[in-house]
């Protein structure tokens, strides 16, 4: 097939997966790996082939991916509330722990289970960033708590991201030169570099287009060759980038890159997964799954109610948590690209991966679709017989009071 006519078939696909899982209240998360899943190369109709063009969109999605949550980073945020965002944190990496110990319990070794532990633990920033907006909720008082989280979430991934990459690279004295090398360089440029990105981030329209897509991709295929892993380096860089004066005008300038380039990638994880494989683990999928939900539900509901929160806010707090997404995929892509997991356990956790995500991107649209209503109803569970006896007969005073 023509590169040409691939682009504009990968374009249109994705066009029509999106508008899809909107009409259906989904994120459009959904329908791009969907997409790569049912018509790719291991689903029942093959439309999309793993190419040149389908690996090149893949690798810049993850750059620009990266690259993006590293600019929406805030250090303020954290800074402003360290003490409640601290301890609700801390709680939610209870995550780690029981996807991990999932992991040693399916026998897939204490690498494997680290990679599991990562996947399951840490929350999808975009898909809830999304949703918050579109279901209007950014005004309740639990949205603060949970943004702060994420703030967490993404400082503890960049230790996960960096020991993992570190794991890919095969554990070679050479490679850990390397990735020294890259931090020592990345040092510098935030030593003595900020004044030279400044004036470049200063550009407008097209020039500030290719000067961002020409700086991320060099550093991250830079940080790439010294062994550093690449998706790492554009999340660091991003954080780079978020010191800067015109951050605003970055964000408005590279937003359509953004998610067209989040999109490709979301298609290219599902072009690598066979549908086969990862129905095998469906089991351990819905396990993770519902684990998750149970884990989230409690860390969020414990944390909120030690930091301040009311009850019904901090079971919300734990319901705004529960989408997985990009982080997810780009932690099993790490574990993918590892000869030290035998095969077998990565394409177990790849499918498994998949899956997962899909449930939670799912769990996540309907939880927010119907927010307040799944809200009161736990909250109504968390009541003792005695308090919902008291709110039935307050019930009955206020229907009579209301007839007279």
């Amino acid at each position: 097939m023509a590169p040409l006519l691939e682009f504009g078939l990968i374009a249109l696909g994705l066009y029509v997966a999106g508008w899809i899982s909107k009409k259906a209240g989904m994120s459009s998360i959904l329908g791009y790996i969907s997409l790569g899943l049912l018509l790719g190369p291991g689903g029942p109709v093959t439309v999309f082939e793993i190419t040149p063009v389908t690996s090149l969109l893949g690798e810049l999605g993850l750059v620009l991916l990266l690259f993006y949550m590293g600019l929406e980073f805030s250090l303020g945020r954290f800074l402003e509330g360290k003490r409640e965002i601290s301890i609700a944190g801390s709680i939610d990496l209870l995550n780690f722990v029981v996807g991990a110990g999932v992991g040693m319990a399916f026998g897939f070794g204490i690498l494997a289970s680290v990679f599991l532990g990562s996947i399951t633990y840490i929350s999808s920033s975009g898909v809830i960033a999304k949703l918050l907006s579109e279901r209007d909720l950014i005004a309740y008082p639990e949205t603060e708590r949970t943004l702060g989280v994420l703030v967490y979430e993404d400082l503890a991934m960049v230790v996960v991201l960096g020991g993992l990459g570190l794991a890919t690279s095969g554990g070679r004295l050479i490679d850990f030169a390397g990735v020294a090398v890259f931090l020592v360089l990345y040092v510098l440029i935030l030593k003595f570099g900020r004044a030279a990105l400044e004036r470049l981030w200063g550009r407008e329209g097209e020039a500030l287009v290719l000067i961002a897509l020409g700086l991320v991709t060099l550093f991250s295929m830079g940080a790439k060759s010294l062994g550093f892993p690449e998706a790492v380096a554009a999340f660091l860089f991003g954080m780079l980038a978020a010191e800067s004066q015109f951050k605003h005008r970055l964000e408005s300038t590279l937003d359509p890159w953004y998610n067209v380039a989040a999109a490709a990638f979301f298609l290219d994880f599902g072009l690598h997964t066979e549908i086969a494989t990862a129905l095998t683990q469906l089991p351990a999928a819905l396990l993770l799954a519902g684990l998750t939900i149970v884990v989230n539900l409690s860390s969020g509901y414990l944390s909120g109610r030690l930091t301040g929160l009311t009850q019904r806010a901090s079971i919300g707090h734990g319901l705004m948590l529960l989408p997985r997404g990009e982080f997810s995929l780009v932690i099993a892509g790490l574990a993918a690209s590892t000869a030290l997991i035998p095969v077998a356990t990565r394409e177990a956790l790849t499918g498994m991966t998949s899956l997962y995500v899909i449930m939670m991107v799912v769990v996540g649209s309907v939880t927010f679709r119907f927010y307040d209503q799944i809200n009161d109803a736990l909250l109504e569970r968390l009541k003792s017989p005695k308090q919902r006896e008291a709110d039935r007969k307050r019930k009955d005073e206020l229907d009579a009071m209301t007839l007279e």
